[in-house]
C-alpha cells in the first residue's frame, strides 16, 4: 500500500471514525486496471463495481485504443505507456474490443 493511500485512509478514519476507514478501503478496492502488452488484454475478464474507474494501460510499442459498442464508449488512443479511464455505471456483462485491432477482445464485469 502506498504512503498516499495510507495517509488517506488514516484522514477517512480520523473524519468518519471505522466506518470511513472501511468505506475508504470498499472504494479503493473497486478500481480495476488492465495492461495491454503482447496485443492482448490483461486480465482478459475483468470485475468492477458500478460508478469506478477501469484504467487500461498501454505497454506495446503499437497504439491501442478501448472501445465498448454496446455503451458507445471509447478511451483515447494510447500510445506506448498512456493510460485511459473509462466508468460503467449500469452493472451487467459488457464486451470491448481495441477500436484498431479488432482481434483483441476484453470482457467486464460490472457488479
Amino acid at each position: 500500500m502506498s504512503i498516499a493511500t495510507q495517509k488517506t485512509m488514516l484522514k477517512a478514519a480520523a473524519l468518519g471514525g471505522a466506518a470511513g476507514l472501511a468505506l475508504t478501503a470498499h472504494v479503493l478496492a473497486q478500481a480495476a486496471s488492465v495492461s495491454i502488452e503482447n496485443f492482448k488484454f490483461g486480465p482478459e475478464t475483468i470485475s468492477a463495481a458500478a460508478n469506478s474507474p477501469i484504467t487500461w494501460t498501454n505497454k506495446d510499442g503499437a497504439p491501442h485504443q478501448v472501445v465498448i459498442a454496446s455503451k458507445s464508449l471509447k478511451t483515447a488512443v494510447l500510445q506506448k505507456d498512456q493510460s485511459g479511464q473509462l466508468t460503467i455505471a449500469e452493472t451487467g456483462t459488457y464486451d470491448y474490443v481495441c477500436g484498431i485491432h479488432a482481434s483483441m477482445k476484453g470482457k467486464i464485469e460490472i457488479k
